[in-house]
Order: structure tokens, then sequence, then C-alpha cells
């Protein structure tokens, strides 16, 4: 796990914006073209990558550089999310979180995985696949589909919190890599630590009122129970990765606790509660960073903030 230095951080954020975001994101890059070169070496017998990922490691921006770093070395790649075979809600019952009292949206049952594993199996066989699209603001399926099919010389990248279970991956393990993507950093805040599970926080509580249709308050209630699906959906599984790659780009943390600053006053409390006092302590010690000329378009922080 790398650690970071708070006075570093903040020293680069006030001297060298430009340098700073540009090393971040090209120690990012790095991690995805190296991964992309053995993934290359892997085609013609394991055609499907499965990427991994807790919560708000930003699995979405990953794909898509995959995607384009598989591009750019002559390989076709289609990309698929397990969030549209998410069931529209009121469809289903939503499992129940009992211990800690909030319903379990991290479960597999809220996803139709059996549809999923049959599509990959399809794709596998040269067939075409019928893609569902989930939106997230009205928590129902749509009527738009994507059809898709892969050429012989094509791969695909699904990227989803499931993307190891048993129920994707059984009998496709021949021909599948796994992909684990995680925020796996901390920062010394000199004398304590934040860590990576309270830095994915607040990329979470920014992304989830930007695009989810969640306010910040409904984000602090689920996250004890979004950390023990972790605990009991992924943890399990993820040593099963060929690759992993470490998603944290440390400027991003200048620019998201000044988003939440004025969000996230009004519930300290909560944010106690929900084990979240390292985000309290942090959220006013990293200094600002004059980041809009400078972050590319690719950058996995357009995932959160937009």
């Amino acid at each position: 796990m790398a650690k970071y230095d708070l006075t570093w951080m903040n020293t680069q954020a006030k001297t060298d914006p430009a340098g700073f975001i540009a090393s971040c994101e090209e120690h990012y890059q790095n991690q995805i073209n190296a991964v992309a070169e053995q993934l290359i070496l892997r085609q013609k017998t394991h055609p499907i990558v499965l990427l991994c990922g807790p919560s708000s490691s930003g699995k979405t921006t990953t794909a898509d550089r995959l995607r384009r770093a598989l591009h750019q070395k002559g390989v076709r790649v289609e990309t698929i999310s397990m969030d549209d075979y998410y069931l529209s809600r009121g469809e289903y019952q939503v499992p129940w979180d009992e211990e800690n009292n909030v319903p379990d949206f991290e479960s597999p049952l809220c996803m139709e995985l059996p549809l999923l594993h049959d599509h990959l199996a399809k794709l596998a066989q040269g067939g075409e696949i019928a893609i569902p699209t989930f939106d997230f603001a009205t928590k129902q399926r749509t009527k738009q589909v994507k059809t898709l099919s892969l050429s012989g010389d094509e791969m695909v990248v699904i990227e989803g919190i499931h993307a190891f279970n048993h129920v994707i991956t059984g009998g496709l393990e021949q021909i599948s890599t796994g992909v684990y993507i995680s925020l796996n950093s901390e920062v010394d805040m000199d004398g304590w630590v934040l860590t990576s599970d309270q830095l994915r926080f607040y990329r979470r509580a920014v992304r989830d009122a930007n695009f989810r249709g969640a306010p910040v308050d409904i984000t602090i209630q689920q996250w004890k129970s979004v950390r023990r699906g972790e605990r009991m959906y992924i943890d399990p599984v993820c040593h099963t990765a060929a690759y992993k790659i470490d998603s944290y780009i440390p400027y991003e943390t200048c620019i998201l606790c000044g988003i939440l600053q004025n969000k996230l006053g009004q519930y300290e409390e909560n944010l106690l509660a929900a084990g979240l006092q390292g985000a309290v302590q942090g959220l006013n010690r990293f200094a600002p960073i004059d980041y809009l000329p400078y972050i590319p378009e690719s950058s996995v922080l357009h995932e959160f903030i937009g």
C-alpha cells in the first residue's frame, strides 16, 4: 500500500499544481499500460477481462482507459458495465442488511447475474447479446438495449463490484482474466493516517450527489452497509485477480474535500456514527488546488466530479 505525506501533497498543490496533477496521472496510466501489455499476451485464450473493485474505486474509468490502451496497441475492445444488470427497483425484494438496519444494495441479489453469465458465455461462443440499460436516477431499467458481438480479434472488459462472483465466473475461468481495481493508498496526516476507505468515501459522497440522486446524508447512512458488502462479497474473492491497479491520484483529495467542506459540516455526528472519523478530521486539512486548466479529459476524477 502506498503512503503519501500530507505536507508534501499540500506543497505540491500550492506551488506546482500542473506538475502535481501530471505526475499523479502518469503513475495511474503507467499501471494501466502495464496491465494492458499482459492482457495482450493472453488475448487469444482469454478474450474476457473481469474488472472488479469496491465502491468508488474508479472501475468505469479504468475500464475505458484499458480499452484505450489496448486500442492503441491494435486490439479492439468492447466494455460492459455490470451496473446495467441491476434489477428495476420495485420488481424484486431488496435484501435487508440487518446488521446496519438498511437495505443491502451491495448484495448480488440486486443484479441479474445469471443473465450476465449467459451473455458472457454467448460472447465467448461468437453469439450476439442485448445488454440492458439501468438508470440510477430512476432506479429502473430503461427500454434501451445495446447489441454486442465479438469478432475473433476482439476483447471485452466487464466492470463491476461483483465481477468475480462465482455466478458469473463459473465455467469461464479458462477464458477470462481478473483485474482488481482499488484505492490502495493512504495519507500520513502528521500523527495519524487517513485510510483508503475514508478516501473512497470522499469520492462516493461527491459522485452520489452528482450522478446518483443521493444527497450526502443518504451516502453516510449507507456507508456501513457498503463496507459490510465489501467484506462479504468482494474481499473473499479479490485474491483471484491476476493483476491489480491502485486508482488513487493524490491531487484528487484536495479537490474533493473542497467540494465537500460545506456539505459534510452539518453531518458530523452521522459521520462519526458511520465510522468516518478520519473523513471528518481530514476534511479541512487539504490545500485547494487550481486544477481546471490541468486535469486531463480521461482522468478517473471525472467519474466523481463530472
